[in-house]
Parts: C-alpha cells; structure tokens; sequence
C-alpha cells in the first residue's frame, strides 16, 4: 500500500446552545501549570438576590504538564485573584461558590445544579446538571470561598506525586451589574523535592488577563438556577489555618520545616510559610504580621535561633525575619494571653530538641507537640490540637453503687 501524503482537515468549533469560550486565559503558563480558554456563561439571577450584580458561570481549564520521568510533586496548587474595577463602591466581586470543594473524588463523577442562592449542590440526573464534577486520585483543597481569591490545592495522597494532565474548576463569580470585563491575576505554588544542601528554589511571577463578561439577557444559553434545589449542608467541612514561624537556622532545617508545612498540607491545613511565598517582591514583614493574626494557629518551630529570638537573647542585625515575629507574638501574649496560649503551637520535629522552645512559650507547663516522625502518624496529636477533638471520649456519668452510699439519716442500723 503507498504511503499517502498529508491531508489537512479544518475543523470549526460548534457553539452550542450559546456557550462561550473565553480565549485571553489560553497560553498562560507558570512553570508546570499551564491554563487553557475558559468556559464563561452569564447567570439568571433570581429575583430579589444579589441586588446589584451580574452573576457568571465560569469553568477553568488548566493542565499540570509534567515531564516523563520526573522527580514526584507531592502537591500543587494555583491561585485566581478578581480584584474589583469599582473599589470605591459597595458591591465589590466575589466567589459565590466553587467546585471541586474539599476531598476526594475518585468514585464516579458527580453532578451538580445551581439552587437559588447560586451554590452548587448536588443533582441525580447528569444531563441536566451544571457542572459535572470529575473523578481524582488526588485530594483536592479549595479556599476562599465567599472572597474575591479562590485557590485550589491538589494533593497526592499515596506518595507517588499528583496526577498531571487536564484539570477542571468551576466557580460563580459575583461582579457589579453592567460589569463587561473582569481582570484575574493568576499565581501558582508547587512543592518541588531537593536536598538540605539545596541552597536556591526557583521562583514564578503571577501571570495577569482580563476575561470579557456577557450580560444574562444577551445570549441564548443563559445558566437558569433550579428554585426547587436543596441547600446543602457543609457543617463538616473544615479546614484550621496555620503560620509556620521558624528560624532559617541551617540548610537542613529549613528543609525538614518545609517538609512538615507540606505534610499537614496533605492532611487538611491550609498552611502558610516563606518557603511558598518567594514568587515576587513583598514587604515580608507586613507579610508575616498580616498572616499572624489571621490565621488560626502560628506553629513555633524549635530551634536555637528561634528559642533565642522569642527569650530576647539575639542582637545586631542577623535574624531580622524571626526576630520581628517573635516580637509581635509576644506582644500579642502578653496583651490577650488566653487567647494566643492556645493559639500558639509549639513544635519539635524530629530532628530537634525540646530544650529549644523558648522559655516565654512555657514548654513545660504548657503542651508543646513532638513530632517523632514525618508522617501522618506523627503529626495526629498535633491535629488533635488544631481539631479540638481528643484521642478518647470521655464515657458518660454513670451511678454510684448502692454499697458506697451513705444512709439516709436515721437509718443507720
């Protein structure tokens, strides 16, 4: 049989029932995470909600492209920032809700319907549905929920590194009425495995474009939520939010630190450390104070240089970064010490000592966490902490027995 020459076939995309690719997000790319054209679809908004704003479907395609052979990503996540064009007035842009929300979703895909209140809940007919979530092999985190930022974080769950390839969110985005275009600022943060002696990380700058909206009442395939969906309940899902505070004693230890941040990643934390942040210039310490107070705990790691810095015994201009948040947590014990006592976590990994918690941080007549090892094992009682749930239930108040019981008065035989 001859070998036949090249044949060019020109395809046309179909747009069916008035669904609308966005192009400007195609092409962007920070290192391995690369986004494809969006999906964006005007919503019909019930009256009486949301008064003064524009609401739109929007499905985000992007794809983690990793290379045949290379090292496992433990996890990744990217970042969709909204900032508001009209910063002076009240309605501001918000994520109503997003999918995928927190878990895992390996069974079978799901389906979902916008109720009344614009939030995804789920439906029992898939060619009905909004949006249908697809099966992972990954634990999928997603924050911000209720902001103008919303992140996603996937994370491998047998050790083996997250799934590359094509990858699907959805949100409801919430933006001023008459609003016809909306910039996005997208970042994202993978943890990259090497050595202690790895003394430089590679660092990403956030890529910036702008989507163009549709108003509801111009194309045919408006998104119509259903009035008779559910709500759901998401009482269960929780997640506590940690600021990793330690001293960049050594090479080694700024490894393990990074390590441990990653582990309770894995198992549920929303985590903040330096390590994850050197993507563009900031002013780190308004960056530090700023995540101190609001996050849920501060995890003190022990160390020499930081057991120093929190008892007062550094000087000169080294340690600049440890030593002004130490400042501002011992400010903010001695200020609101009930509070901060039970928001400061102290910590020791294993290749530490128990003799660095600094004094001020009352190692011994308060609870400090030893982690023997880094592994979901290891860090369960620190968890525990995070979760307020204790190891055992305490049993219920039962009966004294008759035979220990003092008598009545004027019965004693």
């Amino acid at each position: 049989m001859e070998a036949q020459s090249d044949v060019r076939i020109d395809l046309t995309v179909v747009d069916e029932g008035g669904k609308r690719m966005e192009p400007a997000p195609y092409g962007a790319r920070i290192g391995a995470v690369a986004l494809g054209k969006w999906q964006i679809d005007p919503i019909d908004v019930p009256a009486g909600t949301f008064d003064g704003h524009d609401a739109h479907l929007v499905k985000i395609n992007y794809t983690l492209e990793l290379e045949p052979g290379a090292a496992p990503m433990p996890w990744f996540e990217i970042s969709f920032s909204f900032p508001s064009a009209q910063e002076e007035k009240e309605n501001h842009v918000s994520v109503v809700d997003a999918l995928p929300r927190s878990g895992t979703f390996a069974d079978t895909p799901k389906p979902y319907v916008l109720n009344r209140f614009l939030n995804y809940v789920p439906c029992a007919d898939n060619a009905s549905a909004d949006v249908l979530l697809p099966t992972s092999a990954d634990r999928i985190d997603a924050f911000g929920i209720g902001g103008h930022c919303m992140r996603w974080r996937h994370v491998s769950l047998d050790g083996t590194g997250v799934r590359g390839g094509s990858h699907a969110a959805w949100l409801v985005l919430l933006v001023p009425t008459g609003e016809t275009a909306q910039d996005v600022r997208f970042s994202a943060r993978y943890d990259l495995e090497t050595t202690p002696e790895t003394a430089y990380r590679p660092t990403q700058l956030p890529a910036e474009f702008r989507i163009s909206l549709t108003a509801a009442s111009d194309p045919p395939g408006v998104v119509t939520p259903s009035l008779s969906a559910p709500v759901e309940d998401r009482s269960a899902e929780y997640h506590p939010s940690a600021f990793i505070c330690y001293a960049h004693d050594t090479h080694r230890h700024k490894y393990y630190a990074r390590r441990f941040g990653s582990l309770l990643a894995r198992n549920g934390v929303d985590v903040h450390m330096d390590q994850w942040y050197n993507d563009w210039r900031k002013h780190w310490n308004s960056w530090s104070h700023r995540l101190i107070k609001r996050v849920d705990f501060v995890i003190v790691l022990a160390s020499p240089i930081c057991r120093m810095a929190f008892d007062g015994q550094l000087t000169g201009p080294a340690n600049p970064g440890i030593r002004s948040e130490a400042a501002l947590i011992n400010e903010m014990l001695h200020r609101q010490r009930d509070v901060w006592t039970r928001k400061i976590l102290p910590v020791v990994l294993p290749h530490e000592s128990v003799d660095n918690i600094a004094d001020v941080l009352l190692p011994w007549t308060v609870d400090h966490y030893e982690i023997p090892e880094l592994t979901d094992e290891g860090i369960e009682e620190l968890l525990r902490a995070m979760t307020g749930v204790c190891r055992h239930a305490r049993p219920p108040l039962g009966k004294l027995p008759p035979s220990v019981l003092k008598p009545l008065s004027g019965t004693e035989s």
